[in-house]
């Protein structure tokens, strides 16, 4: 059996279309009509309908039974590629969130230059997404935010960067600017703007939020940090934020706040994912630099 054959197969059971299929590979019709007899042939048992009256590709039951298979199988293929090409790679990767992680690079990079020439970056917005690229082994170290100290449930090694409180962000002219330190009863009225769901800002301010009586209805969501800052900055919200997320903004103030929620750093690796011996090396490296760093 060809391996193509599954990759034509799978293809013609998701378009339901020979012309489709045959454009997605770039290959005549009769060249996949022949992909097809082949797998029929080594099955002895027909995969689609030939009933000329219809437009589009039936399958049988069989045909069925086998597009399972084949999605199964050319997944598995794929992600052997990558595994194979992952282990003979002479390139190192590291995830990092562009809001946390940039504060802490020059720190970490300074004791890896062995590395620097042959180091690729990979950048994602939220912590939750960079967890699971590590939990799954598609990036195997990375910086990543939580709203705990110890990520609980996982195999992979942390090792503590920082602990960083959240500040009360407003701009300077909100009603609360002339306040130095502000308590949760203060803040029962005041709109909220916080990151969307999968951003861990979030979970944080949602815990606290639920913790401190605010108001659902006053509280606005939003995917960018930038326009969470400028909704801060035009006066019409308050938000709840690390230093790190507020750079360079001097029309926004910040304020202390009682019984602040904490934010934790970590860099994470995960031991377990298939990696070149030089990943695993340059991983080995990076927990013991920050734990000798923090």
């Amino acid at each position: 059996m060809k391996h193509q054959d599954l990759y034509y197969f799978r293809t013609l059971a998701e378009t339901r279309s020979f012309t489709q299929t045959a454009e997605a590979f770039y290959i005549s019709q009769p060249s996949i009509s022949i992909a097809l007899k082949r797998l029929e042939t080594e099955f002895g048992l027909s995969l689609i309908n030939r009933d000329r009256s219809s437009k589009s590709v039936e399958l049988t039951e069989a045909g069925e039974l086998f597009f399972k298979r084949c999605i199964e199988i050319t997944d598995l293929l794929d992600q052997t590629k990558k595994d194979m090409d992952s282990l003979g790679s002479k390139i190192v990767t590291l995830g990092f969130l562009p809001t946390i992680g940039g504060h802490f690079l020059p720190q970490i990079m300074s004791k890896l230059t062995e590395y620097l020439v042959d180091l690729n970056f990979f950048e994602e917005e939220s912590s939750d997404a960079m967890y699971e690229l590590v939990q799954k082994g598609e990036v195997t170290a990375a910086i990543v935010g939580s709203d705990k100290k110890i990520m609980e449930g996982s195999d992979l090694i942390q090792a503590p960067i920082a602990q960083k409180q959240l500040h009360l962000w407003v701009s300077p002219s909100h009603p609360l600017a002339g306040y130095k330190r502000i308590n949760s009863r203060m803040l029962k009225e005041t709109h909220f703007v916080t990151l969307a769901k999968g951003y861990t800002h979030q979970r944080i301010f949602e815990k606290w939020a639920k913790k401190h009586q605010i108001n659902d209805s006053h509280v606005h969501y939003t995917n960018e940090i930038q326009t969470a800052n400028s909704m801060i900055a035009s006066g019409m919200t308050a938000g709840l934020m690390i230093d790190s997320l507020v750079r360079d903004r001097t029309d926004i103030v910040k304020l202390e706040l009682t019984d602040a929620p904490e934010f934790y750093v970590s860099m994470l690796v995960n031991p377990k994912a298939i990696q070149s011996d030089k990943q695993r090396a340059f991983n080995d490296l990076l927990i013991e630099t920050v734990e000798n760093l923090f």
